[in-house]
């Protein structure tokens, strides 16, 4: 058995297994809820959205194994079993807070602070999904390490009021004093960690072209999940003050959003592809993730007009809000799909006897000369590359730029440079060559590929 198919046999079991705890968390917070509890924590919207997003996250893991990704299946995984180690924290603080029990502020700080592992394993999820090697690199340990370290000044630190009796912890009043300075320190670390692997896959994205461009793309609109959910936290923050809306009404908006971020986050691990169809699955992560950068959009100038201090009626409120609505949606159909095209767009033509000229759709293709024969071992441009310089070399005809090359095989930049200018040198193309030397190396590389 090879360690793909044992891990597919753990994720199989992982599946029922995280239903069946998802379902069993819902229904206790359902029993709650049916027993007189009245906070967010037991509402049943968020109690079933938090569900379906565990047994997404985990049908993600089973596909991604079965697909031969592993450390994006196993981290599918853990991203579900975190959005029921959430749901779980909500019972034992809602009970705890109920009975009056000595342990209600731990539990209360446990469950305050459980959200934050389903937003970087999202994050990591995606991460993992455009990697070629199931390796950790800088950029995902140092994001875990800081939300890790955001995660424990909030359990040991911040002490917000009883989120199931007043405000909810997104409010300022709950917040104020408590984080302040050790707590708002560790706060703007974890607003940046969020921010690091989105930025790193983007640039990766942007600079590379054609197919390794969108598989980037697609990974990098998942990781941006947790950065729009956090926006939407804050958001709810404004919500409250000076948007004067119900705090229990925002709060299970984040329990749904938190839940929807991870299924979207895993959902697009699955949609990198390795092989064709990337710019349509592309064009959907982008639209998706525009479509809520556009809903925040709406939903947080809305408050704001619909704020008590603005004078508004509620008729100039429902007017304002509606043209924005139709503008911003208008603006994310136009935007999500320039950049979807962008993204799938080729750097340039290369030249016609460097790489295959592009056959128009629906046209016969013309009989094209036999290909040389490929060399075993010795006689090929290729056989002097070392395996890994064949990996640089094989991404590079891809499309991806060093940024590129470097977060799909988890290495440097630096190494990235080092192992193209021994290749170049291995193919002969030096810094005089005509034409450029990555579209030389990638026609070598189509030529005679085995």
């Amino acid at each position: 058995m090879t360690a793909v198919d044992g891990a597919a046999g753990v994720r199989r079991l992982a599946l029922p297994a995280v239903v069946v705890a998802a379902v069993a968390a819902a229904g206790l917070l359902l029993a709650l809820r049916l027993g007189g509890d009245g906070g967010f924590a037991t509402d049943p919207v968020g109690a079933l959205a938090q569900t379906a997003g565990a047994a997404a996250c985990a049908l993600a893991g089973r596909r991604l194994t079965a697909r031969g990704q592993v450390l994006a299946g196993t981290r599918a995984t853990w991203l579900a079993a975190a959005l029921v180690a959430y749901a779980a924290a909500a019972v034992w603080a809602v009970t705890a807070v109920s009975a009056d029990a000595a342990s209600a502020p731990v539990a209360v700080a446990v469950w305050n602070t459980a959200w934050i592992p389903p937003l970087l394993l999202g994050q990591l999820v995606a991460s993992a999904s455009a990697r070629r090697r199931p390796a950790t690199a800088w950029d995902e340990t140092a994001a875990t390490a800081a939300l890790g370290v955001t995660a424990v000044v909030n359990l040991l630190v911040a002490r917000a009021g009883d989120p199931f009796a007043g405000l909810p912890t997104v409010a300022p009043e709950s917040w104020g004093a408590a984080l302040s300075p050790v707590g708002a320190a560790a706060t703007v670390l974890g607003l940046l960690a969020v921010l690091l692997l989105p930025a790193r896959l983007w640039r990766a994205a942007v600079t590379s072209a054609g197919p390794a461009r969108a598989r980037l793309g697609v990974a990098a609109a998942g990781a941006t999940a947790a950065p729009v959910t956090v926006a939407l936290c804050l958001l709810l923050a404004v919500a409250r003050d000076p948007g004067a809306v119900e705090p229990s009404l925002g709060s299970v908006a984040f329990l749904v959003a938190l839940a929807a971020a991870s299924a979207f986050a895993a959902g697009c691990a699955g949609l990198v592809p390795d092989g064709d169809g990337a710019p349509g699955r592309l064009l959907l992560a982008v639209r998706t993730v525009g479509a809520a950068a556009g809903a925040l959009v709406v939903a947080g100038l809305g408050t704001l007009l619909a704020a008590p201090g603005t004078g508004l009626g509620s008729t100039a409120v429902a007017l304002a809000v509606a043209v924005l609505a139709v503008a911003v949606a208008g603006g994310v159909r136009w935007g999500s799909a320039r950049l979807a095209a962008a993204l799938t767009a080729p750097a340039g033509p290369p030249p016609a006897d460097v790489l295959p000229a592009a056959v128009p759709s629906g046209t016969p293709p013309s009989p094209a000369p036999a290909p040389a024969p490929l060399s075993a071992p010795g006689p090929g441009p290729l056989a002097g590359l070392t395996p890994r310089e064949r990996e640089v070399l094989e991404l590079l005809a891809e499309g991806a730029s060093n940024a590129g090359i470097a977060a799909r095989l988890v290495i440097s930049e630096r190494t990235v440079d080092a192992h193209l200018r021994s290749l170049f040198g291995k193919l002969d193309l030096g810094r005089e060559a005509a034409s450029n030397r990555r579209v030389q190396a990638a026609g070598i590389w189509f030529r005679h590929r085995s």
